[in-house]
């Protein structure tokens, strides 16, 4: 059966009905036939016990087409002068199988195949010298090396430790170089964007429930109120009873002796913000017009940075969008009528003091 254009006329075999009952059979020749797919599973059904010899010589396979290792009787194959570059690990499996199953006396033709002896095929040539498969050549091949000249397979084995060697040397520096590569990017990107990833990080750390409710924990005050001197009676008086007396929550005054005696109060803001969980900013006309007010209230956004539920804002008086801060003009905010801004008088069932209360919750 070589030469007879069987590639072509086993095409449509789809019921592998060529070979099927020829259960004797025992030399199978399809030399010569251009076959390159690999075969069908049900090819060889009906010969898996009895066919020794397989000749699949002059075809173009890249690899061994089927699975040898289903065989129980095959102790001969020529797959010579076709397209192999080498045998992978699975391959060189079964054909040790096979030498088992035909009592030591396999027989393997590989010449005139394209080998190449490169990093990825050294466990085949390796395997070559070391198998007791009997091979033709006694598995000294013509194969082209890592730099592209002509070597033998023999050559190559003489001198596997160093190849070995050579071929780690260069996966390390493939590696290394890769990842200087990544890691350049990674630093360039960073810098570049480095402002937007702080954002992002710090957005996503902090809002991470687990990550919050543990720094809470830490935390000495629930809310810093920053207010101007003005609107001292109404923080003091029907805001701290409301936050503190009726709801236990621990404000951080600076006016109340809540920072060092004598500590400036610049370093007292700065270090009294992140003793707290949330900041709450008490607007009224006299702190729009306080510069220091504004820089109290920029500094407690920022340190809240990407957390707008930490930042609770009281409008306490009515005051038109273009007098308010940017900063604070974006935050949601809570509106006191007339009724609220009485300092005498607290009535915590108002809508306002249940919103406060809520926002405190978040």
């Amino acid at each position: 059966m070589q030469s007879s254009s069987l590639s072509i006329g086993l095409k449509d075999d789809h019921h592998s009905k060529f070979l099927h009952g020829l259960k004797r059979l025992q030399y199978v020749d399809f030399s010569r036939n251009a076959f390159e797919d690999q075969f069908r599973t049900s090819t060889f059904k009906s010969q898996l016990d009895s066919v020794q010899s397989l000749i699949l010589e002059g075809n173009l396979f890249t690899s061994v087409p089927l699975n040898l290792e289903d065989f129980n009787c095959l102790s001969f194959l020529n797959i010579r002068n076709n397209k192999i570059a080498y045998l992978i690990t699975k391959e060189i499996n079964a054909i040790e199988v096979l030498f088992r199953k035909s009592n030591r006396t396999m027989t393997v033709l590989l010449d005139g195949n394209p080998l190449v002896c490169t990093c990825a095929s050294l466990d085949f040539v390796e395997w070559l010298f070391t198998t007791k498969v009997k091979l033709d050549s006694n598995g000294s091949y013509s194969c082209v090396g890592n730099d592209g000249n002509i070597t033998t397979t023999n050559a190559v084995y003489n001198h596997l430790r160093i190849f070995r060697i050579r071929c780690i040397t260069t996966v390390w520096v493939i590696f290394s170089v890769t990842l200087f590569g990544v890691l350049l990017l990674f630093i360039l990107v960073g810098y570049r964007y480095k402002l937007h990833l702080q954002y992002f990080c710090l957005f996503i750390g902090m809002a991470n429930p687990l990550f919050m409710k543990s720094k809470e924990e830490k935390l000495e005050y629930d809310a810093y109120v920053a207010y101007c001197d003005g609107d001292y009676e109404w923080v003091y008086g029907p805001l701290r009873i409301f936050l503190e007396e009726r709801r236990n929550y621990k404000l951080l005054l600076l006016d109340r002796g809540d920072v060092l005696a004598g500590e400036h109060r610049l370093f007292a803001l700065n270090n009294s913000i992140p003793k707290c969980k949330k900041i709450i900013l008490v607007i009224s006309k006299e702190f729009v017009n306080n510069d220091w007010a504004y820089y109290e209230a920029t500094v407690g956004i920022e340190h809240f940075l990407g957390l707008q539920a930490r930042i609770i804002v009281i409008n306490l008086e009515n005051i038109t969008k273009t007098d308010i801060p940017q900063c604070v003009l974006q935050m949601m905010a809570l509106d006191a009528n007339d009724h609220i801004r009485k300092t005498d008088t607290l009535n915590e069932n108002n809508i306002f003091w249940k919103c406060l209360d809520q926002a405190m919750k978040r």
